[in-house]
């Protein structure tokens, strides 16, 4: 075998890898994308429902705040949202950082309710334990 035929024979097998990746890797994202599109946005009750359940995990709440703050954030009935936020202080696998983030989501989204919020805030923190 010559030189030349030896190095073309490289540079097609070369080719042939960098085709076969470039095919696994365009596959491997047009799975992701097709799975984050699938994946349905929780409805409003479904979300309470996790923060009213007392043996919800931290994360499983963290998941809920996030939901409610990205696709419910502003308050038509305050009752609800003021329960939610009560519940969620009292909740026993609830930590400082969630409940001041959505504290804080809530206020941005509605800054005429603020005064509500944080009176809601306080009874919902006088009442943990």
């Amino acid at each position: 075998m010559d030189k030349i035929t030896l190095t073309l024979g490289l540079a097609g097998l070369l080719l042939l890898l960098v085709v076969l990746v470039s095919i696994y890797i365009g596959s491997a994202r047009a799975k992701k994308a097709v799975a984050a599109s699938h994946e349905a946005v929780a409805t409003f009750e479904e979300t309470c429902a996790v923060i009213h359940q007392n043996t919800s995990s931290n994360a499983q709440i963290n998941g809920a705040v996030d939901t409610i703050i990205e696709h419910y954030p502003h308050i038509d009935d305050f009752r609800v949202y003021g329960a939610l936020l009560q519940t969620l202080c009292v909740h026993p696998s609830t930590d400082s950082k969630v409940i001041l983030r959505f504290q804080k989501a809530l206020i941005a989204a509605n800054p005429n309710v603020k005064d509500q919020i944080e009176k809601t805030l306080k009874l919902g923190l006088a009442g943990r334990k």
